[in-house]
């Protein structure tokens, strides 16, 4: 039987601390967080020196605009250009740099209508961390930068006098547009994602992605390639007895505990509630039985059976043919009782594993 993990912390705080590390946004690709990044960046700098073109408060400080300005564009250019291999671990420390520069510039604005508009731009700071980060890191960043906020909002302004500059309307208008055009571009992002969001693995149109290019190819070593369909034994009784919350978390801990059994060129993916697909390229119907038989064992470390269906890719295969015959071994595995492997030999064909599943653990989902 599926047990969730507990906790000895008080109730409501061991809730709030759970959620907010276990609840992650959604998996946007590394090159789409970096490049938003990189965007704010940019956007800044250029924001800051077109700022110093037209008349500005009197107040400004404006070798600091320009310093801060040029700055923020040399950094935002490499961050973009290496935006497919910069690590994600980097992001929280470039928001935190930029709540800095925003700070700095807040600080020394000099008036009240100066800091007001600089202060617009924490608002990209808010945005960045609930889009990208884990909810906790992002907590830290939100309280961060209230806190660089209000240390700036206590020190003495000078009350504004001047008419109104374009400073004030280019920096609301920056943040505006910036922060419309992000959001409408994750948006396609999103539609467009490989990731499912709640286990991180590849989904449907990700894992169909890379089966077609896995039948395109040819292995030099004469390899072929096992595609496995995995089924969780009685996921519905989970749901049905400790609530949907609890079903989500055994697809996070069995999809971890899945890729951590693969190898680093195989592929896992979620194709369905409680369905899952793995891709094993380069592989021979022996490497692939252990491999299978590895996923197997590692649902019954979490207390759950799982069934799986496997095919190896003949010639001209086409990725529905190989999938129907991984499905037919799926129905066959489950149809003898369960918690073991069925491979599909040829057409529809199917024969039990010859490794024999050791016994289900107990509980009222096997």
């Amino acid at each position: 039987m599926y047990t969730p993990p507990r906790t000895n912390s008080p109730a409501a705080f061991a809730s709030l601390l759970n959620w907010l590390r276990r609840t992650r946004p959604f998996p946007y690709p590394r090159e789409v967080a970096v490049s938003a990044m990189a965007l704010f960046y940019l956007v800044g700098g250029v924001a800051m020196l077109l700022v110093l073109v037209f008349p500005h408060p009197s107040t400004l400080n404006d070798r600091l605009l320009i310093g801060l300005g040029v700055l923020l564009i040399v950094i935002g250019l490499p961050v973009y250009k290496l935006r497919h291999r910069t690590p994600l671990a980097v992001l929280p420390w470039l928001l935190a740099a930029g709540t800095a520069v925003i700070t700095a510039l807040t600080a020394t604005g000099g008036s009240t209508s100066v800091t007001v508009s600089f202060s617009f731009f924490y608002l990209w700071v808010i945005i960045f961390a609930l889009l990208f980060l884990n909810p906790l890191v992002a907590a830290v960043e939100i309280r961060f930068a209230a806190v660089a906020y209000l240390s700036v909002a206590v020190l003495p302004q000078e009350q504004s006098t001047h008419q109104l500059t374009a400073f004030e309307p280019i920096a609301l208008f920056t943040v505006i547009t910036t922060t419309g055009g992000v959001i409408m571009w994750l948006s396609q992002a999103r539609e467009h994602s490989e990731i499912d969001p709640l286990t991180l693995v590849m989904n449907r149109p990700g894992q169909d992605r890379i089966l077609q290019a896995a039948l395109s190819g040819d292995d030099p070593t004469g390899k072929r390639l096992v595609a496995g369909l995995i089924d969780v034994d009685h996921f519905k009784s989970v749901n049905d007895r400790q609530g949907h919350a609890a079903g989500d978390r055994l697809l996070e801990e069995l999809a971890g505990a899945w890729q951590r059994v693969l190898r680093s060129g195989d592929t896992l993916g979620r194709i369905g509630d409680d369905e899952f697909v793995v891709l094993l390229p380069g592989c021979s119907a022996s490497e692939a039985d252990g491999i299978l038989e590895r996923l197997r064992a590692a649902a019954l470390d979490l207390q759950v059976t799982c069934s799986v269906g496997a095919a190896l890719s003949e010639n001209r295969d086409s990725a529905s043919l190989l999938l129907g015959r991984a499905d037919t071994a799926l129905y066959q595995a489950k149809n003898l009782g369960r918690n073991r492997v069925a491979w599909a030999v040829a057409g529809t064909r199917s024969r039990v594993s010859a490794t024999i599943p050791v016994e289900s653990p107990s509980g009222p989902y096997t």
